[in-house]
């Protein structure tokens, strides 16, 4: 017989073939077909498993023999135990190696630890198997937080069964400071408390559920184990038992003491009262019970946190994370607040004013008559499918949405849960998003604005987990640019399959009829006549160019003008604050240059406080007069800082009586600073910027200047509140959100400076990576805004210390190269990037950086060279799993082909990368797989299909709003057309190709459409 360590051995290799073949006998050939192995491997397997004795052959098939049986599942139970240990190893990395515990406790458990995203998530989970508990067993070295007493004194209360063991020290602790809640604990019929000797690690159970708590060496909680299997309950239940009988009883002692010796948590000396002292009994009617999102969470425990209990990284954790990252519940309350009708005109409306009816109910075509979108919306959700509301920057999307979200609401159909687009800190409380929408009643909504945003990507995570739920539905805008470019969006593989199941729902572009219902709607609001002709003046607030404010948000500020409600120094003509006679300039165009051209004839400081609240408004931080403060200096009073913000009135500040920080739409202000980039000299708003950014950012190092503030504002300063908290994640998150504005819009890159230059120096509580990355963020600005002398310049100054960024700069270098031509330095810097992106173990950055060679030998005719560099990409992007990185490096191996031989192969590859991008709903990548898949056919004469193909690619392109693209696309048609015969259709494709090009200022374009 095979040694012991040979059978464990041929278990290990042939584990699968003794577990099938205890079910039952099977031949070889069925154990092929049942495996899926070969059938060489299938006869070494039975060899091998024969000759060690662990299955025998019989007249049916094999079969596992008894000493296989027991091997299999001893070595199963070991792979088990293995597994659950190798789970919990970073939980239970504090605890010594003498500790007595047994894996059985770990079996099939959930951890839990106390670290970024969520360091709170131990704490939370011990609340939530506590929470209706009617039995609790546990046995604690020091408590996780203090409502666990209460949620053992309500337990013994409602008639439930407490065991509770704790040290000598905790006990003592407890007694003096929290004697009250322990009495009331030790009063209950059910409940024992204890004192024993050590306790080496926590253990709780609750009902069917067992949990270990580690705490670390500083005495926190710095994870947690749950198991509801029911060894795992039956160990932890004895463990505590056997604790609980080693020790000395105390209950007799606790419900035995007097209100003197009452702590300071008792009668009037504290907030808590035992439910004889005719206060409530239920911790969760305390301020800070989790849950809350009234913004009075975390007072009640403050300062009460010693050695009895454990220490907290930072906030208090019962301020509910949900809250803190900006989503709030829709209430009755919410909506009876008080409503500014003409609030909705100049910035995003409250849903005060949504629920009053001061928004239009913007509506669309639809089979002939016209349809509420939100109404169409609301059928939707209802429906149980998740929807995504799309369209360019300010054309009404956050309207829409809060307008979908009130109707839920007054409709009685489930709660709200809303997350504006501005609103917190970044989304990363999943699990408990997920918990409060499958806990709630009816039917939950969820509403997430700027859904495609990194801080707030997380959200659709959740969506797809709770997808099959028909009593939870999400709601998402996002703008257009970025959702229909999946490769931009901040999501997992995962979940952008996932957007696929989105409905989406695009915002249509205004046509003459709701632009008389939106005339007749301002009129209504301001009391004014509504003007004689809307159409006309939507066709004045037209403007070709894709990245300019939506033409809702012109339209409206064109009519507010026209009635004179704000301020009458503009007049339709839009001449005046700009320059005279400046063309076709709209409503909300005259008014941003009219604020502009005024800050020159302003006594300081009010450019820069005007600056700084612009800046702050388009990075999506709130509490903007307060954070205007910052500049108070020595030649800056804040008596000075409170006029300036006072001018401001009526531009981008609108406050109202019950929202003084309220700001105009984001587009308002990045319409703003763009001017403000062509009127001044580039330094020298680079300087204004950089120095109001350093002073809001140093806020983070100087308590002293956090005082002054509060001083100024009378001590009613929430954002200094939160820097108090947090030192080090505001800081990372304001760095985040200020050079985010520039990472949005490209063409603000100015606002930064050029890397030599740079004016904003950030704070010392700043994390040291953080601080590597501004010269790579403005870098990258430059190179999407096009301006190559400024990007290479920012490349030039960048001297990045990891390889990973140094990759990234070089392929900067490519990019830049490749734009301007120079194809042999765009691959030759390329090839630098892959190299150290490969070095650093950045799969992702490499696949980018061999797609752009591919594309550089492209254009440079090496069409082997680049078909060989895509089918590299497509290799890398396959094995890191991104399918849009996939479609795109077959659309270039697509490309190398066809200039090579244009065999049947490149159809093929287009096909499967149009599929792709289909499939993830990149609307910009199926119209250029589409339009190259019409160059394709029309070489191979295949003119119905290869006009099919490109009328197609022209839908997409109009769709995302990249005229560049449709420009060539036209021009595609008409060579189709000519050779067709179509000579009309093909001149009238060049006429329109002409007028895009003249539009755009494409010479390049021109020339083509003018040779057609």
């Amino acid at each position: 017989m095979e040694a012991p360590s040979g059978l464990v051995e041929v278990v290990e290799r042939r584990l699968d073939f003794l577990e099938r073949l205890v079910e039952g006998a099977l031949r070889k050939h069925e154990l092929v077909d049942d495996l899926g192995h070969s059938r060489s491997t299938v006869n070494r397997a039975i060899d091998e498993l024969e000759a060690a004795g662990l299955v025998a052959g019989e007249t049916d098939g094999y079969r596992t023999t008894l000493t296989g049986r027991l091997l299999a599942q001893s070595y199963r139970r070991f792979l088990t135990v293995a597994a659950d240990v190798d789970a919990a190893s970073e939980t239970l990395a504090p605890l010594g190696p003498d500790i007595s515990l047994s894996p059985v406790a770990l079996r099939d458990a959930e951890t839990y630890r106390a670290a970024a995203p969520d360091p709170y998530r131990p704490l939370e989970r011990l609340d939530a198997v506590l929470a209706d508990a009617d039995d609790i067993a546990a046995a604690l070295p020091a408590l996780p937080y203090p409502r666990l007493l209460d949620r053992c004194r309500r337990t013994a209360a409602d008639g439930g069964s407490v065991d509770l063991a704790v040290t000598d020290r905790t006990y003592r602790h407890g007694r003096e400071r929290y004697a009250g809640t322990l009495r009331g604990l030790a009063a209950g019929d059910g409940a024992a408390v204890c004192v024993v000797d050590g306790i080496d690690v926590g253990c709780l159970v609750a009902d069917g559920t067992a949990a270990l708590v580690v705490f670390d060496d500083d005495g926190g909680v710095h994870g947690v184990a749950e198991s509801t299997d029911a060894e795992a309950v039956a160990w932890a239940r004895d463990r505590v038992r056997a604790l609980c009988e080693a020790g000395h009883d105390a209950t007799d002692e606790l419900a035995a003491l007097r209100d003197a010796r009452a702590g300071p948590d008792d009668g009037a000396g504290g907030g808590e009262r035992t439910p004889e002292s005719g206060g409530s009994a239920d911790p969760s009617a305390a301020e800070g019970a989790p849950g809350r999102s009234d913004g009075t969470a975390g007072e009640a425990g403050s300062g009460r946190f010693d050695a009895f209990v454990a220490p907290f990284r930072r906030n208090d954790p019962f301020l509910d994370p949900l809250s803190a990252q900006g989503l709030v519940a829709l209430t009755d309350g919410l909506l009876d607040r008080d409503a500014d009708p003409v609030g909705p005109l100049r910035a995003t409306p409250s849903f005060a004013e949504v629920d009053e009816g001061f928004v239009l109910d913007r509506t669309a075509a639809c089979d002939g008559s016209r349809r509420s979108i939100a109404d169409r919306l609301v059928e939707g959700l209802d429906a149980g499918d998740d929807h995504a509301l799309v369209g360019p920057a300010g054309s009404g999307k956050s309207t829409v949405c809060r307008l979908a979200a009130v109707r839920w609401h007054r409709s009685g159909r489930g709660p709200v849960l809303y997350r504006a687009g501005d609103e917190g800190e970044p989304f990363s409380a999943t699990d408990r998003l997920r918990e409060r929408a499958v806990g709630a009643e009816g039917h939950a909504l969820v509403v997430v604005e700027d859904a495609v945003d990194s801080d707030a990507s997380d959200a659709v995570g959740v969506a797809r987990e709770l997808a099959d739920r028909d009593d939870v539905s999400f709601l998402f805008d996002a703008r257009e640019e970025r959702y229909d470019d999946p490769d931009s969006l901040p999501l997992r593989p995962s979940n952008l399959e996932y957007r696929r199941r989105i409905e989406t729902v695009r915002m249509p572009r205004l046509d003459e009829r709701e632009a008389e219902r939106l005339a007749k709607h301002v009129g209504d609001l301001t009391g004014t006549r509504p003007v004689a002709d809307p159409g006309a003046m939507l066709d004045a607030v037209r403007r070709p160019e894709g990245d300019r404010p939506g033409e809702l948000l012109c339209l409206v500020h064109h009519l507010v003008r026209t009635c004179g409600l704000f301020d009458d120094s503009a007049s339709l003509d839009g001449t005046r604050g700009g320059s005279p006679g400046e063309p076709h300039e709209t409503g909300l165009e005259s008014s941003v240059s009219a604020a502009v051209g005024d800050l020159t004839e302003r006594p300081p400081p009010t450019a820069d406080v005007a600056v700084l609240v612009n800046l702050l408004n388009v990075a999506g931080i709130r509490d903007v007069r307060e954070f205007a403060y910052a500049l108070v200096g020595d030649e800056t009073s804040p008596g000075a800082v409170r006029r300036a913000l006072d001018r401001l009135s009526g531009t981008v500040l609108v406050p109202t009586p019950s929202d003084p920080d309220r700001t105009a739409h984001q587009e308002w202000s990045v319409l703003f600073l763009e001017l403000l980039l062509e009127r001044e000299p580039e330094p020298v708003v680079a300087r204004r910027v950089g120095r109001a950014a350093t002073r809001v950012l140093a806020l983070a190092d100087e308590p002293a200047r956090r005082s002054r503030i509060r001083r100024a504002l009378d001590g009613d300063t929430p954002a200094m509140d939160r820097i108090e908290r947090d030192p080090e994640g505001w800081a990372a998150e304001a760095v985040r959100a200020l050079y985010g504005v520039g990472r949005r819009y490209p063409r603000l890159a100015g606002l930064y400076g050029r890397v030599r230059y740079s004016w904003i120096d950030l704070p010392n509580a700043c994390a040291s990576d953080l601080g590597d990355r501004p010269p790579e963020w403005v870098a990258r600005m430059y190179v999407d805004a096009g301006d190559l002398d400024g990007a290479t310049a920012a490349l030039d100054a960048w001297r990045p210390a990891k390889k990973a960024d140094e990759a990234e700069r070089q392929r900067g270098y490519g990019d830049v190269a490749r734009r301007r031509g120079e194809y042999d330095a765009a691959r030759d810097r390329y090839d630098r990037a892959a190299a150290l992106f490969s070095a650093a173990e950045d799969r992702q950055g490499l696949a980018a950086a061999v797609r752009g060679r591919a594309q550089a030998a492209h254009f440079a005719g090496d069409y082997e060279a680049a078909y060989e560099a895509a089918s590299r990409a497509y290799a890398i992007a396959a094995e890191v799993g991104d399918p849009i990185a996939i479609a795109k490096s077959l659309m270039d191996a697509g490309n190398a082909l066809d200039a090579l031989d244009g065999t049947g192969a490149v159809i093929d590859h287009y096909r499967v990368a149009r599929g792709l991008f289909r499939a993830y709903d990149d609307t910009h990548g199926e119209a250029n797989v589409r339009t190259n898949l019409a160059v394709a056919r029309r070489r191979r004469g295949e003119l119905a299909v290869a006009k099919r193909e490109a009328q197609r690619a022209l839908d997409g392109y109009r769709t995302v709003g990249d005229e560049h693209r449709e420009a060539v696309v036209l021009l595609n048609l008409g060579e189709i057309a000519e050779q067709r015969g179509e000579v009309g259709e093909a001149a009238a494709h060049a006429r329109e190709a002409r007028a895009i090009a003249d539009r755009i200022g494409s010479d390049l374009y021109r020339a083509f459409a003018v040779s057609h």
